[in-house]
């Protein structure tokens, strides 16, 4: 099993006290014929030997359903059995230590337990993190206080890496946690403890498949905060009121001419990088039509209040800066997911707009809602959620992650962008 092909959606991990004194092989392969997709070995209070001979057993009984063997904490179990990787806490050896000992081609995953550890693990070449716990729960006690679905929802905004909920995870629990924009879910006693850990397993994977949905669907669960900050932010507020002073708007103009020249520029680049054929000519016609309509907006809503000498503001330049990195790079799946916020979150925060809107007709900006209302740019956005969702399924769970991050900072970016023209 490659470190880069792995499913996080429903991980076992062992206990053998909480297995009804049943055999945990047979637990474990129950579990897995249920759809389990990774298996951690725990087993804090077990000797070296039998811990071995049981990780030889389980390693064993995986190799049929390729379904990778975790080890937890134990580095010297993990190179005796040639397991497929090791799960580390905050207080056992170090990530660089066990990556040098195991080598470049295992999984390594490690708990965090604040947000300081999220932004720690970012900084490092770990394969997955699991977030502990994300509710109290016996078989957790040693961590810190659980992080909650709202805590949950921020580590799947800042992470770099793919992620994985510890602690409290169960039937009940799987759809909002995986709603809060996690990967997956580690499972214990919902499973070991079952009658049938297979028939709990189909369960819970069910709930959780249903859930994860596609790659957009992960995404959009995860700026759901920051899209309720753009909502209320003042510039949209006073915008959908008719209330915004116009030389705000107008600052925004010129800004936005400015990010809209790049933005309609990449959007052609990003067609030429696309094979020949309906998707190619569909983001071509986009490219130029939304150009021309923004340049027709724009001599409309400006009029005489041409400026000269205009220079991009520092998120402009920042937001610019973030998308060109993935065309200077020619990574076709991450400039998509750079550019999608453009058009996807604008497309809605119009929608918005005119449903809060009032008098519309009488609002100096409704002819600009307007635009980013249109079918043309929902056109737009669902050929372009066709088609990072196509490229996220080829993709590997790091570079979905990676996909996942660029898309959060732009859309970070677009509530900046409104902040500093207000």
């Amino acid at each position: 099993m490659s470190r880069y092909n792995f499913d996080l959606s429903l991980y076992l991990v062992t206990d053998r006290e909480l297995s009804k004194g049943r055999d945990i092989r047979w637990v474990v392969e129950e579990a897995v014929k249920g759809g389990c997709t990774m298996v951690q070995l725990r087993e804090k209070d077990c000797c070296t030997r039998d811990f071995l001979k049981i990780a030889q057993d389980l390693k064993e009984i995986l190799r049929p359903y390729n379904v990778p063997l975790i080890i937890n904490d134990r580095i010297d179990i993990a190179l005796a059995v040639d397991a497929d990787g090791v799960h580390i806490g905050q207080s056992d050896m170090p990530y660089d230590i066990a990556r040098k000992l195991l080598g470049p081609d295992k999984i390594i995953g490690i708990s965090v337990e604040s947000i300081d550890d999220v932004k720690a693990a970012n900084i490092i070449d770990v394969d997955y993190i699991g977030v502990s716990p994300i509710f109290a729960t016996r078989t957790k006690t040693d961590t810190k206080s659980p992080f909650l679905l709202a805590g949950a929802q921020l580590v799947s905004s800042i992470s770099k890496h793919p992620t994985v909920g510890i602690g409290g995870m169960n039937h009940k629990t799987a759809k909002d946690v995986i709603l809060s924009g996690l990967d997956g879910i580690a499972v214990v006693s919902d499973i070991v403890s079952a009658d049938s850990p297979r028939k709990s397993a189909e369960t819970i994977l069910k709930i959780v498949k249903s859930t994860q949905g596609r790659w957009s669907d992960n995404a959009w669960c995860v700026i759901q905060q920051l899209m309720d900050e753009i909502r209320k932010s003042p510039f949209i507020q006073e915008m959908a009121a008719g209330t915004l002073p116009y030389e705000k708007f107008l600052r925004y103009l010129y800004q936005d001419d400015i990010y809209l020249i790049n933005y309609c520029s990449e959007l052609l680049r990003l067609a030429e990088m696309l094979p020949d054929g309906e998707m190619k000519d569909s983001f071509m016609k986009f490219a130029m039509e939304g150009m021309e309509a923004e340049h027709v907006m724009h001599e409309q809503m400006i009029g005489n209040n041409v400026a000269a000498n205009i220079v991009p503001m520092k998120k402009t330049t920042e937001y610019m800066n973030h998308t060109r990195q993935y065309f200077e790079s020619g990574d076709l799946s991450m400039a998509l997911a750079a550019l999608l916020p453009c058009m996807w979150v604008y497309s809605e925060i119009g929608k918005y707009i005119i449903s809060i809107e009032k008098d519309g007709d009488k609002n100096p900006y409704h002819e600009w809602i307007s635009c980013y209302a249109s079918d043309m740019m929902e056109n737009g956005v669902r050929n372009a959620l066709n088609l990072i969702n196509e490229m996220a399924e080829k993709e590997s769970p790091q570079r979905r992650a990676a996909m996942r991050e660029a898309f959060v900072i732009s859309t970070e970016m677009e509530l900046c962008f409104w902040e500093q023209c207000y």
